[in-house]
């Protein structure tokens, strides 16, 4: 299981070098919060010994990333998939002081669970799975602020999420 919760890194070139062959084979990957735009540069080219992937919410997250909305509204999060496997156990309704993220339109292959609203903005997807061309399965949140590291629902979410991807049994 590859866990990614880093955001606009550059790691050394052997380093991502190694991710892309984990991905490359269809190894489980999740992604909380800033994977989205892990590594990739808000501008510039990394320094010669750093490697980015410009592409990677894309091929690997399933997501569209361009930005988030401002610091202070609520996140209101509700079940798009209710019956899905990751959701059992997640108390919905729930609320997340995380800034609702612009990720939409997902990419084909993608299947949103749960969305996020702000007032007066479209609702965006904020969690969702993503079985990738090769085969490899990712599940992604938005969600993960160190608000959302307190609640049930979000741990919930999490925990069954990473069984989704490793191919378990999410928990009842």
């Amino acid at each position: 299981m590859l866990l990614i919760s880093v955001r606009r890194r550059t790691p050394p070139t052997a380093q991502l070098d190694l991710i892309r062959r984990y991905i490359a084979v269809g190894k489980p990957v999740v992604g909380i919060r800033t994977a989205s735009h892990a590594f990739v540069l808000r501008t510039g080219k990394p320094a010669e010994e750093l490697a980015d992937w410009p592409n990677w919410d894309e091929q690997v997250i399933g997501g569209s990333y361009t930005n988030h909305f401002g610091s202070g509204p609520i996140t209101s999060v509700t079940a798009m998939q209710p019956e899905h496997p990751i959701l059992r156990g997640v108390k919905l309704p729930f609320t997340s002081p995380s800034t609702l993220y612009q990720s939409n339109p997902l990419r084909a292959g993608a299947q949103a669970l749960l969305t996020g609203a702000i007032p007066g903005q479209p609702a965006e997807s904020v969690a969702w799975t993503f079985t990738r061309p090769d085969g490899g399965r990712t599940f992604y949140t938005s969600l993960g602020s160190p608000a959302d590291f307190q609640d049930a629902s979000f741990t919930r979410l999490l925990q069954n999420g990473i069984e989704w991807a490793a191919g378990t049994r999410p928990a009842k």
